[in-house]
């Protein structure tokens, strides 16, 4: 009897065992579970290196360049009494990446060759501005070479007057391009550097030299 109390005893723990791994899994029994696999380590990614000393030189050699070019186009377009172009592109810092001082490097060269290419197409327009035949076309080229603002009406007066605003007229006497110079002038016996009379730029700045001697005499007849 008692036997047989044993084995049913034995048959209810292992049947209730069974139910409580079944139910609540196997660490409400007491079974030990696995440990978790540890998860990969992930290594960060290394901080981009600032730029190489090389580099900056070259880039910053790059922005002179375009700071030249601005200028000069700004210079240009005074003259058609216009606005300079825009900013030049801004300057990382020295910490900054070589990426960021490479896309500066590569805007500076942009802006340097577009802005050089404008001010060779605005002085060319300035030198064979077109239109009727006038003073007036040549007040452009006139500033270029350093004529001073409150002189420009006269001298589009005197350009009419002498030359009808021709660059390539000419009188018997010698006289010869806008502001018709005298052979003395523009062959270089009176003191002025010698030249082509029939260059508008040159005939121009050789003009604005006598009248910064001599002032409007000699065209004074």
């Amino acid at each position: 009897m008692n036997r047989t109390i044993g084995i049913i005893t034995i048959f209810v723990f292992v049947l209730l065992l069974i139910l409580t791994v079944a139910v609540f899994g196997p660490s409400a029994a007491g079974a030990e579970s696995p440990s978790p696999s540890p998860s990969p380590t992930v290594s960060a990614s290394p901080a981009p290196e600032p730029a190489s000393a090389a580099l900056v030189r070259s880039a910053r050699k790059a922005k002179r360049r375009a700071q030249a070019a601005r200028k000069a186009l700004s210079r240009v377009r005074s003259c058609f009494g216009s606005r300079g172009p825009i900013r030049v592109y801004p300057t990382p810092s020295r910490a900054a990446t070589a990426e960021e001082w490479g896309k500066a490097q590569r805007r500076w060269r942009h802006q340097a060759k577009s802005w050089k290419a404008k001010t060779k197409a605005g002085v060319a327009k300035m030198r064979q501005p077109g239109g009727t035949s006038s003073g007036t076309r040549w007040k452009p080229l006139a500033r270029y070479v350093g004529w001073p603002e409150h002189t420009l009406s006269h001298l589009a007066y005197i350009i009419m007057r002498e030359s009808s605003g021709r660059a390539r007229a000419y009188n018997p006497s010698g006289a010869a391009g806008l502001c018709q110079l005298m052979p003395g002038w523009y062959r270089g016996t009176w003191g002025a550097r010698a030249g082509n009379p029939f260059d508008p730029e040159y005939n121009l700045r050789t003009a604005l030299w006598i009248y910064q001697r001599e002032g409007w005499a000699p065209w004074s007849l």
